[in-house]
């Protein structure tokens, strides 16, 4: 498994870590407890050292379940944990805010449902209103305190994170969607972190699912998922897309890879990526994840790029 700093942290995650978005049942439907405690133990057994999750996530169900799984490892086995903060922890009224009263309490509770003492990497999960000079200097009280190791944000812009280097206060993250099917970090906020030592973290590297590449032209989704809604997932759009992956598969059969495999490790290779968030909801998907954190030649990821690229011409003439 590679391992990489995460910015000037002082401490290494594997390029692949497990995400807990399914564990506290926030917008993937419905999720047994005992599933994702095995899911979690089962990316560690195979070399995952990190979990990224939020009190958000099943109203702070998610951060629970961590802390139990985490809890029943030997101390030597425990994984660096990383949560958020920003969206408060009731998934029926998500609110955006972060005042410095604000971070210090979500943290506190953070703590609590983890059973930690000191959470690995805090980051704030989306922009909020509060000024910057705020937000930021409540984080490094936390560091200051031994609350916190690290600080991070999430699906910041450019500008955004300008504005919170500006203040002074260490920034060692940045997390954003990023995948093959959603590139756009590469040409904005990657570059960005690889100029200023800030570690990248992609979530969504297989989009909600889609490029494990398993998926029939049958598939369908429960009404309490989000996917259900979103118009790549169904109809012409989500035909174009399962096309693209009979490519990514043929692709990937040719050089003894998976789809997965071989669309997290064109990611991997982008400068200025230090890590990719991956979902498991079971077992069975938790001992997969770090088979995913294979680096791929320069060569194969081109090609990769090149099916994008037919793919995404095509979706611009598809409603």
């Amino acid at each position: 498994m590679v391992r990489r700093t995460l910015g000037t942290s002082g401490f290494e995650i594997s390029t692949i870590g497990v995400g807990t978005w399914a564990v506290g049942g926030w917008q993937w439907g419905g999720q047994d407890d005992a599933d994702s405690i095995a899911a979690i133990h089962a990316a560690i057994d195979h070399g995952i050292n990190w979990i990224d999750t939020a009190p958000i996530y099943g109203s702070g169900r998610s951060e629970t379940v961590v802390g139990r799984a985490v809890r029943e490892l030997p101390s030597s086995r425990r994984p660096l944990i990383f949560t958020k903060f920003g969206l408060g922890d009731d998934s029926a009224n998500v609110r955006r805010s972060a005042s410095r009263a604000e971070v210090i309490e979500e943290c506190e509770r953070s703590l609590r449902r983890l059973g930690v003492e000191t959470i690995d990497l805090y980051q704030l999960h989306w922009p909020v209103d509060q000024p910057v000079e705020e937000t930021a200097g409540a984080c490094e009280e936390l560091l200051r305190a031994g609350k916190i190791r690290a600080i991070g944000v999430s699906n910041f812009s450019v500008e955004q994170l300008e504005a919170w280097r500006a203040t002074g206060v260490p920034l060692h993250s940045l997390q954003s969607p990023y995948s093959i099917l959603r590139p756009a970090v590469r040409q904005t906020t990657l570059p960005w972190c690889a100029q200023h030592n800030v570690g990248f973290i992609a979530y969504s590297p297989l989009l909600r699912g889609m490029l494990f590449g398993t998926w029939g032209r049958d598939k369908t989704f429960p009404p309490d998922d989000g996917r259900a809604t979103h118009k790549d997932y169904s109809g012409a759009r989500f035909a174009r897309h399962l096309d693209a992956i009979d490519e990514l598969r043929a692709l990937a059969g040719r050089h003894g890879l998976s789809v997965p495999q071989l669309c997290v490790g064109t990611i991997l290779i982008t400068p200025g990526m230090t890590g990719a968030i991956v979902g498991a909801r079971n077992r069975w998907q938790g001992s997969l994840i770090a088979s995913l954190g294979v680096e791929i030649p320069t060569e194969l990821a081109d090609r990769v790029w090149e099916i994008v690229g037919r793919l995404e011409k095509d979706l611009a003439t598809i409603n």
